[in-house]
This record gives structure tokens, sequence and C-alpha cells, in this order.
């Protein structure tokens, strides 16, 4: 299993840095190219998240048609900030205050199939959009903030398993510890410390504790993320979201904390960009 799990990261990892790199930026030749790469991602999650949720029939099966078509549609708001900053506001107040009362009650999914169609374009598509937003910053700026879910989870999981005794949620994830998260936002917060700052649109303007403040926040919402798959997968009694990624899982399970981060991030990003 590790043999596998260290081939696929050695497959998926350079093919990601190539794509953040080396496609064609907005605005230029060939700067669909991104657009789609992040659509692939996307459609990927949306066929794992119908098994997730229950669908059935015709509309599981053509649920990552539709969400390709969504999200083509919903990637022209790149060029109306505004609207994009509403929507990203949006999902960040799902993530800051939804999910927690979600997660305090492990409220099931809805039997309803149009309910879990319009959930699972909540959770998936401002995520995507944000992969598109934050690359107009630079390849390095997205990256960066990539690296927290990174940072936080690598961080996590060392603390956990050094002084792990507190369940921070045992009937969601009982591997998760409150000493794991403590170690999680010190890893997050230091690599924040140490981030140029330069590499975001007026970042340096920024004042070193609310850039701290920013990765609290990013930190939480991550935790929160991968909080609320698990509670998903729990519910529906499935240990992975698919086997696309051998030894990792499902795309799923490794952008359920970066679906949280990248919305959050992303308001924060646009409300500097424009005010």
């Amino acid at each position: 299993m590790l043999k596998t799990r260290v081939l696929t990261a050695l497959f998926l990892l350079p093919l990601l840095l190539a794509a953040i790199f080396y496609l064609p930026q907005l605005g230029t030749t060939g700067s669909l190219a991104w657009i789609s790469f992040c659509g692939l991602i996307m459609v990927a999650a949306s066929w794992e998240w119908q098994r997730l949720s229950g669908m059935q029939g015709f509309i599981a099966k053509v649920y990552p048609l539709l969400t390709a078509v969504v999200f083509a549609l919903l990637s022209q708001l790149i060029y109306t900030p505004s609207m994009l900053l509403g929507l990203m506001f949006g999902a960040s107040v799902f993530w800051l205050f939804v999910t927690p009362c979600w997660l305090s009650k492990k409220w099931k999914l809805a039997n309803a199939a149009n309910l879990n169609i319009l959930l699972g374009w909540a959770l998936l598509l401002p995520a995507g959009l944000a992969l598109i937003v934050l690359r107009t910053a630079g390849p390095w700026a997205l990256l960066a903030v990539l690296a927290i879910a990174w940072v936080a989870d690598s961080a996590a999981y060392f603390f956990g398993k050094a002084f792990g005794k507190h369940k921070l949620a045992p009937l969601i994830s009982p591997g998760k510890s409150w000493e794991g998260a403590a170690g999680g936002l010190l890893g997050v917060l230091i690599y924040t410390f140490f981030l140029p700052k330069h590499l975001f649109f007026h970042g340096e303007l920024l004042s070193l504790a609310a850039w701290l403040a920013i990765a609290v926040i990013l930190t939480a919402v991550s935790v929160m993320g991968d909080l609320l798959e698990s509670l998903f997968k729990r519910q529906i009694g499935m240990k992975d979201s698919s086997n696309l990624l051998p030894g990792h899982g499902g795309v799923l399970d490794r952008v359920d904390s970066l679906l949280a981060i990248l919305p959050v991030a992303c308001a924060i990003y646009l409300s500097f960009l424009l005010f």
C-alpha cells in the first residue's frame, strides 16, 4: 500500500505542478487549458459525490456532465469580480458558520436528489473557481495557498502520532486529536510567518498579525472540510470516496480540506483586490 501511495504521488505531484506553472495564464492564448484542468478535477470529484450522496439512476449518470456544464458557465464570472466575490463570500459563510453546525448536529444528507445536486455544486464549484482566480495572482501564489492544506495535514499527522490523547471528533473521525489539530495550526503559523507576502496583491501592506489571523481561519476551515467529508463517508459506510487514486482513495479524499480553504482564501484575496 505504501509503495502504491508513493508511486501515485510521484505521478500526480509533477502533473499538478506542471499544470500550475506551465499552462497558459488567463487572458493569453490557450488559457482555456487551465480552466479545463480545474474543470476535470471538479468532474472527477462530482462523480464521487453522486456516489457519496446516494444519487441513483439517470441523474447519477449525468451528474458529472451537468457539473462540467455548470462549471463552464460559472467560469465566466471571473470576468465580473464583484459577482465572483459574492459567490466566494457565500461559500465562506457556509464553511465558517454552517459547517460547524452541521458537524455538531451530525446532519445527514437529504434523500432528495435535487438537494444533493445543489449541495454538491455548493461544495465543489467555488473551490474550482477559486483555483482559476488565485492563479491570476501567479503560480507561486496559488501554490502557497494549496500548501496550507499540505502543511496543516502533515503537521497534524505527526503531532497527533506523537502527542494525540484527546479525540477531536471521535464519532466522525476517531484518528484525529486536538493535539494534532494544534500541531497543524502551529505548522501553518510558522509557514505563514516565513511566506513571502509579496506573492499576493498588496500582501506586503498587511501586518503580520493580520496574516497570522488569516492563517488561523484557513487552518480552521481546512479541518472542517476534512471532517465534513469524513462525516458523509461514515454516514453512508464508505472508507474512501473512490479508488481513482491508488493508495490515496478518491479525489474528494485528497481535496476535502482544499474545498474549504480555496473559496475562503479567494474571498480574502478578491476583497483586497477590489477594495
